[in-house]
């Protein structure tokens, strides 16, 4: 059996096992590729190293952070900084605030979280700060979620960003150019998060009824657990908890240093300050644990998944089945064919996918006269659409545990309208001739 057709055929497994929902997706994400490799006649030693390569390299890029993170942003809730910020809020908009104003806030601060130029970063600065609101205002999180994530496409011209990085790579250009290019195309991206806006407003009055706040639960949470508040609440180092926040802000965003080892100080200053005792500070460290251990068993499936998907030659040989249906007479345009579809596709195949047919599009852009460069930038922004809207990118989790959701249920949402949101950022660039 050629390396494609297992390609497929253990794509389809896949699929097949996400919809049905009877075994473990974490599960089914590690033992199926590695079944299908060992049918291509991988060496189990080969297979085993794929396999440690990746799920290191996830470690590497999400895994750390996400450890000292959650830890960080449990401590910080625990503490109550974000209920009372919340509070300040309500009382200074005086009933002014309604779900409008909560989603142009939730943009706002993506904005500025992706400063970073990293999802996992912006999500762990954005999430832990507004989910009080969303819950005061029974706003969908997975509306919240798509809204953050398309600020962080939008956000992906910066230049010391990971997907400026690699692009620039493939293109043969330097990253600044490469960011240069890129930001026409981010501005396309403003009438479509309006949009997304008036989209959700609608569709929050139709399933709550105001656009307003339906439950007082920010100020209600004392009355309703008295003993966890004695025990957690430390509304006497407020202003010291937010310096220390903003400090891990400004250390990440503008000092770029990185975000572990940021999570790493910021816990022990948070933990020092508001529980010195170890009974204190060990029953939050677990409450963290719990979330990070779920989490943790998603991106070791992801990245045996990936790493399988890879070195196997699997990448190669889906890239170059999709070459060979592709109609000739639409080569011309097949980057922003292929890229239109990017959500729907990257919904069930990891996004390494479309990385690998750079060079390729790149190829055939040239025979048309068109640069590298013009080729690739519309991935840089617009890929992002999609790899947050699929269960096979760890980011996906990581957000959907920091908004208490289940992921599944959000990419059922994210992807029908992440994908007109992607076609929409398309035809206003090919209109303004930023996307070619």
């Amino acid at each position: 059996m050629t390396t494609t057709i297992m390609a497929i055929v253990m794509l389809c497994i896949i699929i097949v096992c996400i919809f049905l929902k009877k075994i473990p997706i974490q599960f089914v994400l590690a033992v199926v590729p590695m079944i299908c490799a060992l049918l291509l006649g991988v060496k189990l030693t080969d297979l085993s190293n794929a396999m440690i390569e990746q799920t290191n390299n996830t470690m590497k890029s999400v895994g750390y952070m996400l450890l000292f993170g959650l830890m960080y942003f449990t401590l910080l809730s625990e503490t109550g900084m974000f209920n009372v910020i919340v509070q300040g809020i309500m009382k200074l908009t005086r009933g002014k605030f309604n779900v409008y104003t909560l989603m142009i806030m939730t943009t706002i601060v993506a904005a500025i979280g992706m400063a970073t130029a990293t999802p996992v970063s912006c999500y762990l600065i954005v999430f832990p700060v507004m989910l009080s609101l969303y819950k005061r205002f029974n706003f969908d999180r997975k509306a919240a979620m798509i809204i953050v994530q398309t600020t962080v496409a939008a956000m992906s011209f910066l230049p010391w960003g990971i997907g400026i990085a690699n692009s620039s790579v493939f293109a043969k250009v330097d990253p600044l150019q490469l960011s240069q290019r890129v930001l026409p195309i981010s501005l396309c991206f403003i009438p479509v998060i309006i949009l997304q806006w008036i989209y959700f407003g609608r569709r929050h009055k139709k399933l709550v009824g105001a656009f307003v706040e339906v439950e007082d639960g920010t100020e209600n949470t004392i009355e309703s657990d008295k003993n966890n508040v004695e025990s957690n609440e430390r509304p006497q180092f407020f202003w010291i908890n937010l310096i220390v926040f903003i400090g891990s802000v400004v250390a990440l965003s503008y000092f770029l240093i990185p975000s572990y080892i940021v999570f790493i100080f910021a816990t022990l200053i948070t933990t020092l300050i508001n529980y010195p005792k170890p009974k204190d500070y060990k029953a939050i460290w677990e409450k963290s644990g719990h979330t990070f251990y779920n989490t943790l068993l998603m991106l070791i499936g992801i990245s045996i998944f990936v790493g399988i998907f890879n070195s196997t030659g699997m990448v190669k040989g889906i890239s170059q089945f999709i070459v060979w249906i592709f109609p000739g007479f639409l080569a011309r345009y097949m980057h922003l064919i292929l890229l239109a579809l990017c959500v729907i596709v990257i919904r069930f195949v990891p996004y390494q996918l479309y990385n690998s047919l750079y060079p390729l599009l790149i190829s055939i852009g040239a025979s048309f006269g068109l640069d590298g460069i013009i080729i690739i930038a519309p991935f840089v922004t617009n890929l992002a659409f999609a790899t947050g809207s699929s269960t096979l990118t760890p980011t996906t989790h990581v957000g959907a545990s920091l908004l208490e959701m289940d992921v599944e249920e959000y990419c059922k949402l994210a992807v029908p309208v992440q994908t007109i949101s992607n076609i929409l950022v398309i035809l206003i660039g090919f209109v303004f001739g930023v996307i070619r």
